[in-house]
């Protein structure tokens, strides 16, 4: 028996194939019930198994009948009928030998003398009788019953082939089993015994012909034929074997070759000298042209034209087309459907030939196949993949010409896949040798690194790229170090040091020489603007224009234009804001995908202008395009700011769920890319919403995200300090603690007229002054922050933060008891709250403007404003509105206790225990103590019986 790719390395184990080895069952109980022939094959994928397969069926499936074994091998395709030869004389079971009286070695010698040894038309009468004298004698041999089991039929001889076709036409009338071993691509022509009777899938009781086709294991089944390999490396097998067991059983169990092979698949990944002797015999007896095409698709490795196979092995094209078709007759290479090109027909496959291949021929194949790929135009990776592996070789005499490929490559491919990009960029920088000669180009490919890890978020790597080969860079009339520079600055920038950024930059600004491109000043010029903004020091006189060309590129000249509109928005300069808004916008507009994609700090800062300017929609169109080129781009550098900015826009118009999961994607980002302040500026907007949703545990989440925001952040002076401080107030006053809601909204105000926080927001954090001194019981101090929201509203001009004060001296007159005069400010305040796209604000000003109406009894206006407010309440997935509408219009008492407290001294005073309002509100007995002991103190009251009577005092509803 020739051994095959099966026998190379076998397993003890048999897994799998129940219902193929069912239908041989099935196959062999017909027959012996019939009294006839039948014919069951047995196709499917060199090393699918199918040998293992029919010694299996016949180990467990036909145990009680004689069976007889014979395998076809390529060295013996002249011997006539040699398959049924060695069935017969050499193939028989050690255990169950032919009775005697059947056909012995001599008598098939004298069939094979009886051949005619040409297909002469004059001889085919001779041919029907040895055939038919043939079949009688396997008739013979099967008169009691046999399997006769013929392997590997893709290698037959011509007599074999036609001796098997006779059979198919003239049935052996006996209990014969035949079982047709082959792979259907290797045959002569396809399917050469014509189509099965029976599907493939047909479980039910076979005809005169079956075809069981052999696929690949699952990876279950790999994981039961070898136990003892873990399983990252049983899925890195599996992937490179696709679950094939032959190809499978030759990769050795533990891969950890150190060898320099530079076609292999797999880091170690290099088959035991057994397995390659067993597949060399596929390719042992190629000619050479053949042969030399096959080992040059071998170093191509991923599907190849005739043309580069041609290049490649040296051959003229005419021939490399020959050897390729003939190769894929072989079924040694196969043609991609829907193209013009070839492949191995198994990775292994592919690496045996590679392996069997001449190292040194392999180095100069590399280098032609780089070449032709070049010249033709070749995908980025087909090119990249020869680079890597020449450069991985000891001879550098081509390092010049890989670094060029791997820089174009990577360039080709940065918005793709920038993970690629950084890896081929790295090794044309190691390629280059720090020499005198190649300053410049290492300064060119370390520029590019860093640019691309940049974008792709590791920013310490960038810095520190930059931080070395930006002083190298001469000053330049095209503005390439100004670019440099400008790309250093924003780094630093989103690392949070603001101070180095806008230093490194004027200077650079200062330096630019005459005539210098405006690109590179426009982008110091936004630096500074951007660096201002977030150290708390907005600049508003950037230059226009920062060089006397009017061209350049039209999105840096928008960024330029998008951060002066914020920063005078920040400074309550809204009409300057808006003209500079208009400009960079219709810019932006204006403007492709493609030159906008590579600025998303530009649509970042004309979203959040266009936010505080109270234009919602263009906010959301501005930064939706961000998040959309930048997601297509893996740009995280962009991606964070842009995800913060449009958090914000869906917290300003009430959808808190949307401001939370922006918020924490943020988050993640921002620790990925190494950024702190950016990650206090998620927390924050996390915190702030998270609070307004007000749900059981809500309050303290909010208040341990914002803790952490501020932990980060320390210093009030910066954007990102006064936000974490603004954000935790915001959370202490609604968790039920004004005192410290007050404290750090001054602080990081930093006087009482809050001169540090942003002017066109002021009237938001007086109205949260004014709450927090509402639920202190000083009504007083309230009045005067209201009133304070009141002049600053004036001023802006906007109607959301003119709703803010109207909103807040509202609740003042209602503390006060003057609920008629509070009716038209809370009104007021709704409705500007609509026109300012603020939904969530809106839904508290109608639950205060339904609690001031039902105490002025002005029952259908309360019933339409409380409709309202739980309808928008619902839209924004707050609980807030409800626990407000539960509250009385009451006392300074009454004002000082939060939404929850109220809700749960109005628990407490049915009676209701701890425990059982733990049950109801989700929280635990001893919460629900702390809250009490709250509200007991607020109160004045010193046990629960007092607080009934407090509560009663006030609470005379049903609701």
């Amino acid at each position: 028996m020739t051994p095959g790719l099966e026998s190379a390395s076998s397993s003890p184990r048999f897994v799998g194939r129940r219902p193929q080895l069912a239908r041989i069952g099935r196959a062999q109980a017909t027959v012996l019930s019939r009294g006839w022939q039948m014919v069951c094959e047995v196709v499917g994928e060199p090393g699918v198994g199918k040998t293992r397969f029919v010694h299996e069926a016949l180990a467990r499936c036909v145990p009680t009948v004689p069976w007889a074994v014979g395998t076809c091998s390529p060295d013996e395709r002249g011997v006539p009928f040699h398959v049924f030869r060695h069935a017969f004389t050499e193939g028989q079971s050690p255990r169950r030998g032919l009775r005697a009286g059947q056909p012995t070695e001599e008598t098939w010698a004298e069939s094979v003398a009886a051949v005619p040894a040409a297909p002469a038309r004059a001889s085919d009468a001779r041919r029907f009788r040895t055939y038919q004298l043939a079949r009688r004698l396997i008739g013979l041999a099967a008169r009691d019953g046999l399997v006769l089991v013929l392997d590997d039929l893709h290698w037959a001889d011509a007599s074999s082939t036609g001796l098997i076709a006779h059979l198919l036409r003239y049935p052996v009338p006996a209990p014969l089993l035949l079982v047709l071993v082959y792979r259907p691509r290797q045959m002569a022509t396809a399917m050469p015994f014509g189509p099965p009777d029976a599907d493939e899938h047909v479980t039910a009781e076979p005809t005169s012909h079956d075809r069981l086709e052999l696929r690949p294991l699952s990876l279950a089944e790999v994981g039961l034929l070898h136990p003892h390999v873990d399983q990252v490396a049983l899925r890195a097998r599996y992937d490179l074997t696709g679950g094939n067991p032959g190809y499978l059983a030759v990769l050795p169990n533990s891969p950890t070759s150190n060898s320099a092979d530079p076609t292999r698949d797999a880091p170690g990944a290099r088959l035991t000298d057994a397995a390659l002797a067993v597949l060399r015999r596929e390719w042992a007896d190629l000619p050479p042209v053949e042969l030399t095409c096959l080992r040059a698709g071998a170093i191509v490795d991923a599907p190849f034209t005739a043309d580069l196979l041609a290049e490649v092995a040296q051959v003229p094209a005419s021939r490399a087309v020959e050897a390729g078709w003939r190769l894929a007759r072989l079924d040694l290479i196969r043609r991609v459907p829907g193209t013009g090109r070839f492949a191995f027909r198994h990775p292994v496959l592919r690496m045996a030939v590679a392996q069997d291949t001449d190292p040194a021929w392999q180095v100069k194949a590399c280098e032609r196949a780089l070449t032709a790929l070049v010249r033709l135009g070749a995908p980025p990776a087909d090119r990249a993949r020869y680079a890597e592996r020449l450069l991985s070789l000891p001879n550098g005499g081509w390092a010049d010409r890989c670094v060029n490929v791997l820089c174009r490559a990577a360039q080709e491919v940065r918005r793709e896949t920038p993970d690629l990009a950084i890896r081929w960029l790295r090794l044309a920088l190691c390629a280059l040798r720090p020499t005198a000669g190649l300053t410049q180009r290492r300064q060119d490919v370390s520029l590019a690194l860093a640019q691309i890890t940049g974008e792709a978020g590791d920013l310490a790597e960038s810095r520190a790229l930059l931080q070395e080969i930006v002083p190298l860079f001469p000053a330049d009339p095209e503005g390439r170090r100004a670019q440099a520079v400008a790309l250093w600055a924003r780094v630093e920038r989103l690392l949070g040091n603001y101070a180095e950024a806008a230093a490194i930059s004027r200077r650079e600004l200062a330096a630019l020489p005459a005539g210098a491109g405006p690109t590179g000043g426009y982008r110091l010029a936004t630096e500074i603007g951007v660096a201002g903004i977030l150290a708390g020091h907005p600049v508003t006189e950037l230059p226009d224009v920062p060089s006397g060309d009017l061209g350049g590129s039209g999105a840096d000249r928008a960024s330029l234009l998008a951060v002066r509109s914020l920063a005078a928005a920040h400074d309550g300069a809204l009409d300057d804001a808006r003209g500079l808004l208009d400009a960079g916008a219709r810019i932006v507009d204006s403007l492709p995908d493609r030159d906008v994609r590579d600025h998303p700090d530009c649509l970042t800062a004309l979203g959040l202008s266009e936010l505080y300017l109270e234009r919602q929609a263009d906010a959301v169109r501005h930064l939706d395009r961000g998040l959309t080129l930048v997601r297509a781009s893996h740009r995280d550098d962009g991606l964070c700011q842009l995800l913060l900015g449009r958090s914000q826009v869906a917290y300003h118009g009430g959808q808190l769920n949307t401001a939370i999961g922006l918020a924490t994607e943020a988050g993640i980002v921002a620790r990925r890319i190494g950024s702190h302040h950016l990650l206090s500026f998620a927390l924050a907007f996390e915190a702030e919403a998270t609070a307004w949703r007000g749900g059981l545990r809500d309050d303290d989440r909010a208040v341990a995200l914002a803790r952490s925001a501020a932990g980060i952040a320390t210093d009030l002076t910066t954007w990102c300090g006064r936000t974490a401080a603004t954000a935790l107030a915001t959370a202490a006053l609604l968790s039920g603690d004004p005192a410290t809601c007050a404290e750090l909204v001054l602080s990081a105000g930093g006087d009482s007229r809050l001169s540090r926080l942003q002017t066109s927001l002021r009237p938001r954090w007086y109205e949260l002054l004014c709450a927090a001194a509402l639920a202190a019981g000083e009504v007083d101090d309230a009045e005067r922050q209201a009133r304070l929201a009141m002049a600053e509203a004036d001023q802006i001009g906007l109607r959301g933060q003119r709703g803010f004060a109207e909103s807040a001296y509202g609740e003042v007159l209602l503390a006060r008891g003057e609920v008629r005069a509070a009716l038209p400010h809370l009104e007021t305040a709704a409705d500007l709250f609509r026109a300012g796209g603020m939904v969530l604000r809106r839904s508290l000003a109608l639950a205060s403007l339904a609690r001031a109406a039902e105490a002025a009894d002005q029952t259908g206006l309360a019933a339409r404003a409380r409709r309202r407010a739980l309808e928008l309440a619902g839209w924004c997935g707050t609980e807030r509105v409800g626990l407000r509408l539960a509250r009385p219009v009451g006392p300074r008492e009454v004002a000082a206790l939060t939404d929850r407290e109220w809700r749960i001294a109005r628990l407490a005073a049915t009676g209701a225990t701890s425990r059982l309002i733990g049950r109801q509100l989700n929280i635990s007995p001893r919460t629900v103590e702390a809250h009490l002991t709250r509200i007991y103190r607020k109160a004045g009251v010193a046990s629960r019986s007092g607080l009934v009577a407090w509560v009663a005092r006030f609470d005379d509803t049903d609701r």
